[in-house]
């Protein structure tokens, strides 16, 4: 009798023994079947879409870049690769008249053109762009009678520097020397006080730093202010105001404009600046100390230079 084979459900003949109980296995190992049929599936979907094919190519470029960037990157080759770009820019540029052929300086004329542009550090024919501008303004901001500078570069070949010059404000001696300041009481070096001998005179430590701040108030009282001859700080806290006849006005520590304003007031219904005084106290709020010259030995006068 002929055996019956094995059926399926629906009649038909069953597997026969040889394939029985085996399945197909993928070649690739087991972590990377899902990226396989996973970039299967974009590859397949990317050909059915422009815009699914545009978003796999600029991820497989970037992808790409990322390998070759880690690569140069690892390897060392990045500064090398920067240094020669850089040289050409640089060469491109040369060749283009990218150079330095003129160095203008705009001044008032006391700081040397010549000695700016040995502290510029910029010599004809050399790279516009090698300069440095903040640190060759730091070099000219060096010189004693520089308050300011800018220095830029003129497109294409030129650098123009434009110096605002300290201005002699006042005349200070501290210790027996004489030294001309500006607005600020920085003492301007190079400047010989000889040549500044109708500047305002101050006297004593601290005294440049407040130089303007006297002055400007003096100047509010022209009576007293063409009248003075030097202006004394006196304990780093106030100030004596020496006019020519000799006297000496001491002014009170806290608000002197108002003793000023006072003293100026006295002198147009009594004209006592033209008294011959050794001193007017003011110093106590409310009071006016007088104190004449008859009984006093002379002293010393402060002298210019």
């Amino acid at each position: 009798m002929a055996k019956v084979g094995n059926r399926g459900r629906a009649g038909k003949p069953g597997r026969t023994a040889k394939f029985a109980g085996t399945r197909r296995v993928s070649p690739l190992k087991p972590g990377l079947r899902g990226a396989r049929n996973w970039a299967t599936a974009q590859i397949r979907s990317a050909s059915y879409s422009r815009r699914k094919f545009n978003r796999l190519l600029i991820a497989a470029l970037v992808l790409v870049f990322g390998v070759v960037w880690s690569g140069l990157w690892l390897g060392g080759f990045l500064p090398q690769i920067s240094a020669n770009i850089d040289q050409f820019k640089k060469q491109r540029l040369v060749n283009m008249g990218f150079v330095v052929k003129y160095v203008e300086v705009v001044g008032e004329g006391r700081v040397q053109a010549d000695k700016v542009r040995q502290m510029l550090g910029v010599r004809p024919g050399d790279y516009l762009f090698d300069m440095d501008i903040e640190s060759a303004q730091e070099r000219i901001q060096s010189l004693s009678w520089v308050e300011t500078v800018v220095v830029r570069r003129l497109w294409p070949d030129g650098i123009v520097v434009h110096i605002n010059e300290r201005r002699p404000y006042a005349l200070w001696q501290n210790n027996q020397n004489i030294h001309v300041v500006d607005h600020t009481g920085t003492i301007v070096f190079p400047a010989d006080p000889r040549e500044f001998a109708n500047l305002p005179f101050v006297v004593g430590p601290g005294a440049a730093d407040h130089v303007q701040s006297i002055w400007t108030m003096l100047s509010t009282r022209p009576d007293v202010q063409n009248r003075t001859e030097a202006m004394v700080f006196v304990g780093g806290r106030r100030w004596d105001i020496v006019l020519k006849n000799g006297t000496r006005i001491l002014l009170p520590e806290l608000r002197p404009a108002s003793a000023l304003q006072r003293l100026a007031t006295y002198h147009r219904q009594h004209g006592l600046l033209d008294l011959n005084l050794h001193h007017i106290d003011m110093r106590v709020s409310g009071r006016l100390v007088l104190k004449s010259n008859q009984a006093v030995k002379p002293k010393q006068k402060h002298q210019r230079a």
